[in-house]
């Protein structure tokens, strides 16, 4: 019984880890591809090309929340919206934390 639980515990933190990890990349699509309709040599898309590497960098070091923060950060440089996937609240927590940080 015991041996059940634990293996169904691990099983929803790895189910939980990889929807975390998910996330990042459609973000990072999403930015990219619309960095790609605007001028290269605009401030705004400069900046937005800095904090999309970040992101990206934060996203492959396991950082999720903090990865989706910064491309959030991005975004709103670049003035587009983010479709994102239905997160937990838990989740949202933790970016909403993550942007409390980047303050």
């Amino acid at each position: 019984m015991r041996k059940t639980m634990a293996a169904a515990a691990v099983l929803v933190f790895v189910l939980a880890g990889s929807a975390w990890a998910y996330q990042c990349p459609l973000l990072l699509k999403q930015l990219n591809d619309a960095v790609a309709t605007m001028k290269a040599d605009d401030p705004k898309v400069k900046q937005a090309k800095e904090l999309i590497a970040e992101a990206d960098t934060l996203h492959k070091a396991g950082k999720h929340a903090d990865s989706i923060a910064t491309a959030e950060k991005a975004a709103k440089v670049l003035g587009v919206h983010l479709t994102m996937k239905k997160m937990t609240p838990a989740q949202e927590e933790q970016v909403k934390a993550a942007e409390q940080k980047m303050k």
